[in-house]
């Protein structure tokens, strides 16, 4: 008798997933991730010696990084506001001093004119590139401070300064508390994590998800990873509905590039320069082309 009723609990688990993951509620494991990672980035930053924690807490860092992605589209929470607010604590929190408030304008301005001349990435990539120093420039760390100096001299309007002022001084605020509990170390320990997260990890991701070859006529990338990324290497599905929360994308290629290119191609980018931009989505053909049926 239980070996006939077996088989029809797992799909009845699947459907009972499948409500809970296409409802309002499944918004806690986004903050729950979230809470969960900064506790664990706050304790093992504390505890343990720098040169043990370093490789386990920019790891984390990084995901947190990825989670705060989704509180930029306004996807957690029902009201965008409270995603602002979530959004700048945190900023105060790992001391970013208003770099979420760069990303989150220059980024759904990538979103709005992807891989076009309006698109941030592709401006500073141009003007990068006219200089000595280009792998260097290339760098996303180096590629947020161009951000920021044209949003000073009004080049990106979508970047709110009140925001990044509101950024700089929750981030000191901390920066003062650790300082008077004693611990002046942690904020140098986390300032040297998120150059190391904004110069390599976040480089080459910037590097996989958007440039291939010349003739390749997709928009985007999607890859496969070794440590999961709360599913932003399905970028493909990500830029289709940027509204869909992390836990319903899904691959749109039938093969993904291999976990080795997220490490390659930066340097093909923008060391070899035989990758370039892909291109805009302008045609449902190209669309077509990437996704599948």
């Amino acid at each position: 008798m239980f070996e006939r009723a077996r088989p029809l609990v797992i799909p009845s688990c699947r459907a009972a997933c499948a409500r809970f993951l296409h409802s309002r509620s499944a918004s806690v494991l986004t903050h729950g991730s979230l809470a969960l990672l900064t506790i664990a980035f706050f304790i093992m930053l504390v505890r343990l010696p720098f040169w043990v924690a370093f490789l386990p807490c920019a790891i984390v860092q990084h995901r947190i990084g990825v989670l705060l992605h989704e509180y930029i589209h306004g996807i957690p929470c029902r009201h965008y506001r409270t995603n602002l607010r979530i959004l700048s604590f945190v900023d105060g929190l790992m001391l970013m001093f208003g770099l979420m408030e760069l990303f989150r304008g220059t980024h759904l301005a990538h979103h709005r004119w992807l891989n076009t001349e309006r698109d941030p990435a592709f401006a500073s990539a141009q003007e990068a590139g006219q200089r000595r120093w280009w792998p260097v420039a290339a760098l996303d760390g180096v590629q947020y401070l161009i951000y920021l100096g044209q949003s000073f001299r009004g080049r990106h309007p979508y970047v709110v300064s009140s925001r990044i002022a509101m950024g700089i001084a929750l981030s000191s605020a901390w920066v003062l508390a650790w300082v008077l509990a004693g611990r002046s170390d942690v904020p140098l320990k986390i300032i040297a994590l998120t150059l190391y997260n904004t110069m390599i990890p976040v480089s080459f991701r910037g590097a996989v998800e958007h440039h291939s070859h010349p003739a390749d006529e997709g928009f985007a990338n999607e890859y496969r990873v070794l440590i999961p990324l709360f599913n932003l290497n399905r970028h493909i599905h990500h830029h289709e509905n940027p509204r869909l929360p992390w836990y319903l994308l899904r691959y749109r290629t039938e093969r993904p590039l291999w976990t080795f290119h997220y490490f390659t191609h930066w340097f093909k980018v923008y060391v070899m320069r035989t990758y370039v931009l892909m291109r805009p989505v302008s045609k449902v053909s190209t669309m077509k082309s990437q996704i599948r049926e």
